[in-house]
C-alpha cells in the first residue's frame, strides 16, 4: 500500500473506531493497529491495548463506555467545533464551512450527524483527494481539538 492509501485507510478505521461501537470494532482496531505498526510503534501499542480491551469486553459494556466517555462528559464530546469554539456563532460558521467543503468534494455525510463530529471529519479525510484541504483540516481543526481533549484528560488524571 502506498503512503496515501495507508493514510486514507487509517482515517477510515479511526472514523469507525471513534464512532459508536459496531460489531466489527475488534476487526477494525486490529487492522488499524497493524497499519500503525509500520508508521508509529507508540500508536500501534496504544491501539493494541484498545484492541485487547475490546476483545474481552461485551458489546453492551463497550456501548456504555462509549456513552459515558463521549456523550456524558463534555471534555470528550466528539465534536471538533465544540472544542474549538464552544457553543457559539463561530462554531455555526465552522459547521457551514465544513458542509461546503464536503459538498465541493462530493462527500455525503450522514445527515443525522453534525459535520464537525470527529468520525464524520475522519470519514471525509479518508476519501478526499484534496491534500491541501486535508492538511488544513488536520492542522487547523483536528489537531487543536484533539490537543484540548487530551489536555483535559491529563488534567483530570486520565490516561
Amino acid at each position: 500500500m502506498g503512503d496515501q492509501t495507508v493514510e486514507r485507510r487509517m482515517f477510515r478505521l479511526f472514523a469507525d473506531i471513534l464512532d459508536y461501537p459496531s460489531v466489527d470494532l475488534l476487526e477494525r482496531a486490529g487492522e488499524c493497529e497493524a497499519l500503525a505498526s509500520t508508521r508509529n510503534p507508540r500508536v500501534a501499542s496504544l491501539l493494541g491495548n484498545f484492541r485487547a480491551f475490546v476483545a474481552v469486553t461485551p458489546q453492551g459494556r463497550l456501548e456504555e463506555v462509549y456513552t459515558a466517555a463521549f456523550d456524558l462528559d463534555a471534555a470528550y464530546h466528539p465534536y471538533v467545533g465544540y472544542h474549538l469554539f464552544g457553543e457559539s456563532y463561530k462554531r455555526s460558521v465552522f459547521l457551514l464551512e465544513l458542509k461546503e467543503r464536503y459538498r465541493a468534494q462530493g462527500y455525503i455525510a450522514d445527515e443525522k450527524e453534525l459535520p464537525d463530529r470527529l468520525s464524520v471529519i475522519l470519514g471525509f479525510l479518508s476519501v478526499s483527494a484534496d491534500a491541501g484541504l486535508n492538511q488544513e483540516i488536520v492542522q487547523e481543526a483536528l489537531l487543536p481539538a484533539l490537543e484540548k481533549m487530551t489536555k483535559r484528560s491529563q488534567e483530570a488524571g486520565d490516561e
